[in-house]
């Protein structure tokens, strides 16, 4: 018996070393709460990780507290233990654990409801924080679970019963269990009164748990239809308009870091995406060029970019180095696959092609490139939410690769919400480019615009005034021709037909 006191009492002083830290998590949270609420497009990396610092500090506290109320809960159901006392102290644990949660739950909710998108990125699992998928959501659900209102409420009583009975009786409680006790003594109108103060929770909640159904029913069709019309492409010419004299020339203008744009035309894919260019990529080149560019950059004790990538991204230089073709041109992109490293010709040999530079010193663009080669291997984002950082879509990788942070200057986008989340599309790289021409504040310059033309049969070099008019061209293209599958696509396919072109489906905002 000596033993079981033992150990409650152990997890009663562990109970208020947790509820006193999550309340301090708390507090800083909401000392932070201009940070939480802020603008997202105007968030840094800095930033966003200090707001995941504190995150996680609360998932831990949370998920510790949890492990004890659960802990008791099953000792309550399986154990019928004749010592009142004891089963006082497991309820006490149950009791002010739930309340500690409940509390500071709704407190939690009241800042992250004002800005919603960062519910993707704390919904995010981080398992090596033990941070759960959808974590905050089942935070956030259990403020108004019914089961937990009824046991609050019963406890409450039972306590009161009980703290009276011990009076009487004059039983000892030590410090660490009587501060548990005025802690959930005094916190459990607290909670009531949050709760009646936040009635928007209980409806969000509603609208959540039904939003949360429905998506994850829609979630692997919208996956399907995605995997499944990748590499269909309508067009009956096996040779794009984009020759590979015309990628020997431009090839040689291009400098590591560029930012890359490709549409091709008759292909499904153009069905969904918004706007007329339909995929981005960054420039790398190849190990020499990257030395030859990045020549003066000081890298600790490498003498050498290339040097460096073997080091520390060691899948990125077997990627780029390769005996049976020597000074092969690469780029690093977000397909089907997830983030790798293709050559040069896969975003070039296409109808339409075009490279913006970024207006960054050296030592930028390869903080960039850096942060692009971290993701190599991450999976493609079917769900295109730019918060999430597990997987990326493509033009994800050139928001996160060029985003400012504390040690780097980087390129503002204007992310554009659209079905609850924030999105950048390809197309919105060259909107950008367009609304900055000739002016002080452009992030861009031009390097080049290759411009199919069908009439012609091949791609015309166009200037910098005809690529910033492309942004508003239509994405829709008479479709004709018998279907080509491109490549091997994982899923079947029924097959298509010149109907098809009499379809009037719109998917906007589907892929990126």
């Amino acid at each position: 018996m000596g033993l079981v006191h033992r150990t409650v009492d152990e997890e009663i002083k562990k109970s208020l070393e947790l509820i006193k830290e999550l309340e301090h998590v708390m507090s800083e949270i909401q000392s932070n709460e201009s940070l939480f609420i802020s603008n997202i497009q105007n968030m840094s990396l800095a930033d966003k990780q200090n707001i995941l610092d504190k995150w996680i500090s609360y998932v831990r506290c949370y998920n510790e507290l949890n492990d004890i109320r659960e802990k008791y809960k099953n000792k309550l159901l399986f154990r019928n233990t004749s010592d009142s006392y004891n089963k006082y102290k497991n309820i006490l644990l149950i009791y002010a654990s739930t309340i500690a949660i409940r509390k500071n739950s709704v407190l939690l909710v009241g800042i992250i409801e004002k800005n919603k998108y960062l519910e993707s990125m704390l919904n995010e699992p981080r398992a090596e924080y033990n941070i759960n998928k959808k974590q905050y959501y089942y935070i956030t659900q259990e403020i108004t679970e019914i089961s937990y209102m009824i046991s609050l409420y019963r406890n409450k009583h039972y306590f009161d019963f009980k703290v009276n009975y011990y009076k009487v009786y004059e039983f000892e409680r030590d410090e660490s269990e009587t501060q548990l006790l005025d802690y959930a003594s005094y916190n459990y109108l607290n909670v009531i009164k949050l709760v009646r103060n936040h009635r928007s929770i209980v409806k969000n909640n509603m609208i959540d748990f039904f939003g949360k159904n429905v998506f994850d029913f829609w979630f692997p069709f919208q996956k399907w239809v995605a995997i499944s019309i990748t590499g269909i492409d309508y067009s009956s010419r096996k040779e794009k308009y984009i020759s590979n004299e015309d990628i020997n020339i431009f090839k040689e203008e291009l400098v590591p870091g560029d930012v890359l744009l490709k549409r091709n035309n008759y292909q499904l894919t153009n069905i969904g995406l918004p706007g007329f260019w339909t995929h981005t990529g960054i420039y790398i080149g190849c190990l020499e060029k990257l030395d030859e560019y990045f020549g003066d950059m000081l890298l600790g004790d490498c003498l050498c970019v290339s040097e460096y990538v073997k080091v520390i991204y060691p899948k990125v230089y077997d990627s780029l180095w390769s005996e049976e073709v020597n000074n092969r041109e690469y780029i690093i992109e977000v397909i089907a696959p997830g983030v790798v490293i293709s050559p040069l010709d896969a975003i070039a040999k296409v109808d339409y092609f075009s490279a913006l530079r970024p207006r960054l010193s050296k030592e930028d663009k390869l903080k960039a490139l850096f942060t692009a080669f971290e993701s190599l291997g991450k999976a493609y984002d079917y769900n295109f939410d730019i918060m999430t950082d597990n997987a990326l879509f493509c033009s994800e990788l050139i928001y996160k690769s060029y985003l400012s942070s504390s040690n780097k200057k980087g390129i503002t986008f204007d992310l554009q919400p659209k079905v609850g989340r924030l999105l950048l599309s390809p197309n919105s790289i060259i909107e950008k480019f367009d609304s900055e021409f000739n002016t002080e504040n452009a992030e861009f310059d031009f390097v080049v615009f290759y411009d199919g033309n069908s009439r012609e049969r091949k791609a015309i070099r166009r200037n910098a005034t005809d690529l910033k008019k492309t942004w508003k061209l239509s994405r829709w293209k008479r479709v004709k021709g018998r279907v080509v599958l491109d490549a091997e696509t994982s899923y079947p396919i029924v097959k298509l037909s010149s109907v098809l072109s009499k379809l009037k489906i719109k998917l906007y905002g589907m892929f990126y």
